[in-house]
């Protein structure tokens, strides 16, 4: 019998260390993780050269960090968040992937895609799981007593600091290795070095 795999996103989010949507895949099952490099999306955020190197750099950390932990990371490069969903609907052809999981993003194309992913993964009865990582509490959660957001600081800081009263949010172990994935050689992923190396003559030649 084939074994189901829960697949993490990473984005923005290049770490193990306190990572929400990495540690509940990893509590739900055997986990593969996948990054996505969109440099014409990038060229159309207008991304600092040494935003994108600083990225790949931390890539190859994330993979190194990965693999202790016996995450196989696949890195497939697709110019445009457009065409996210299309790789999305390969990539569960070729393995049993149960759900998807990732960090929220709150920008406006980055929601965008992730509705179209969701989309697509709802077509195939899967889901994507997006949880809160990068706050003390989710976007547009503090509220007056109106359901309003606060106009004032001081009486927002005031309502935080009650709400972190009882204890401050406890951040999220690192997983315990999984055991190791050995069907995987066949799934395409991009080498690290070459993609650093593609996107160094890249900056320094437009």
């Amino acid at each position: 019998m084939s074994t189901a795999y829960q697949l993490i996103w990473f984005r923005q989010d290049l770490r193990i260390q306190d990572h929400a949507a990495l540690w509940h895949a990893t509590q739900a099952g055997p986990t593969i993780a996948v990054v996505i490099l969109s440099p014409e999306q990038w060229q159309l955020h207008d991304d600092a050269p040494i935003k994108i190197d600083f990225y790949l750099r931390q890539l190859q950390s994330l993979k190194d960090q990965l693999a202790s932990l016996n995450i196989p990371l696949l890195v497939h490069s697709i110019s445009l968040w457009k065409d996210i969903p299309e790789y999305f609907a390969t990539l569960i052809q070729q393995l049993p992937i149960q759900h998807v999981y990732a960090n929220i993003e709150l920008g406006v194309n980055e929601l965008k895609r992730d509705q179209a992913v969701q989309k697509l993964l709802n077509q195939q009865d899967k889901e994507l799981m997006l949880f809160h990582d990068r706050t003390l509490f989710p976007v547009g959660s503090i509220r007056n007593q109106s359901n309003l957001p606060y106009q004032v600081f001081g009486a927002f800081k005031k309502i935080c600091y009650q709400r972190l009263q009882p204890a401050l949010p406890q951040c999220y172990p690192i997983p315990a290795p999984q055991q190791a994935l050995t069907d995987l050689e066949l799934i395409s992923s991009t080498d690290i070095k070459s993609l650093q190396l593609e996107y160094q003559k890249h900056i320094q030649h437009p």
